[in-house]
């Protein structure tokens, strides 16, 4: 009961942490995220949930009146209720820092320092008048990272784990994609097809023996096949469509491309501006940006996956 007789009368239960050496012990709640606690009071009213912390400036252990006030008001009904308190949610009254001569703005306080509770009345208790209060249950809610480390470290080793999985994966794909590359583009080099079965054409025979003798030559164009063998150039498209379904540069391409794969894939010392020059690209860019257009994959790469087949 409020005696009305006080300018302001004051009524607690305090909740202090105790030390067998001194008065106070400080208490590191920091890990914490909320208190909560059953309340129930007879009549409605609102009452004040206060947090006794340690103030580098003010306090003495030896002194409670000097620990630091924080504070937060609620509502306590006729039945039983949880009320859950932030921890963030609690601040300090401007009269106490008044009382200290410190910063208004200066309404925050050490978690890692706290000395103890209380619930007490508000303003808005009546006073003269015999109030019930019950507390029960209360709990302090944590925010314990130990968990949060494991998870992560759990994702953290599944996405390293998944990216292996998919890289190998990718790897295993790319690879058997180049085999079957190499496997469809084997029979289109001419001398190798030539040397299964001689065509019976002279000309078409001249053509692409020729080509494939010549591949190898960066100046090699359509003009110098037609000024060597005397065969006009629809008549060598002709032929090149016919047997290969190629243009004259979609075969010379393919040619060069096909044998700079095979040298790749079984050439450990050469590299790959020296077998771009030896297919015939004096442009090791325009040979790079063919090359991975027709493999899907750039050709240090391609010479990585083969040699790393083979070891």
């Amino acid at each position: 009961m409020l005696d009305p007789s006080q300018q302001f009368p004051y009524v607690h239960y305090s909740f202090n942490f105790t030390d067998p050496v001194q008065p106070y012990r400080l208490v590191d709640l920091s890990k914490y995220r909320n208190i909560s606690f059953k309340i129930v009071c007879d009549p409605k009213n609102v009452l004040i949930f206060t947090l006794f912390s340690f103030d580098d400036k003010v306090t003495d252990l030896n002194n409670p009146v000097t620990r630091r006030v924080s504070s937060k008001a609620f509502v306590c009904s006729n039945d039983w209720a949880t009320v859950n308190i932030a921890f963030d949610e609690i601040f300090t009254p401007d009269w106490w820092l008044g009382q200290y001569h410190l910063q208004l703005g200066d309404t925050g306080y050490h978690q890692d320092k706290v000395m103890g509770f209380a619930w007490t009345n508000s303003l808005y208790t009546p006073s003269n008048t015999k109030i019930h209060v019950k507390i029960a249950d209360v709990r302090l809610q944590g925010r314990d990272t130990g968990h949060l480390y494991v998870i992560g470290a759990l994702v953290a080793l599944i996405w390293v784990l998944s990216f292996v999985w998919l890289f190998r994966r990718y790897t295993t794909v790319l690879v058997e994609d180049l085999k079957e590359k190499l496997r469809q583009d084997q029979p289109l080099i001419a001398y190798k097809k030539l040397s299964i079965e001689p065509q019976k054409d002279k000309e078409k025979v001249a053509v692409l023996t020729f080509i494939a003798t010549e591949y190898v030559n960066p100046d090699l164009s359509i003009e110098m096949v037609t000024n060597s063998l005397g065969i006009n150039r629809a008549k060598i498209n002709d032929i090149l469509k016919e047997e290969l379904g190629l243009t004259f540069s979609g075969y010379l391409n393919k040619l060069r491309l096909t044998e700079a794969a095979r040298l790749l894939s079984e050439s450990k010392e050469a590299n790959v501006s020296e077998i771009a020059y030896a297919v015939g690209y004096n442009n090791v860019s325009y040979f790079n940006k063919l090359f991975k257009a027709t493999y899907n994959c750039a050709p240090k790469t391609f010479k990585d996956f083969s040699l790393s087949e083979k070891a």
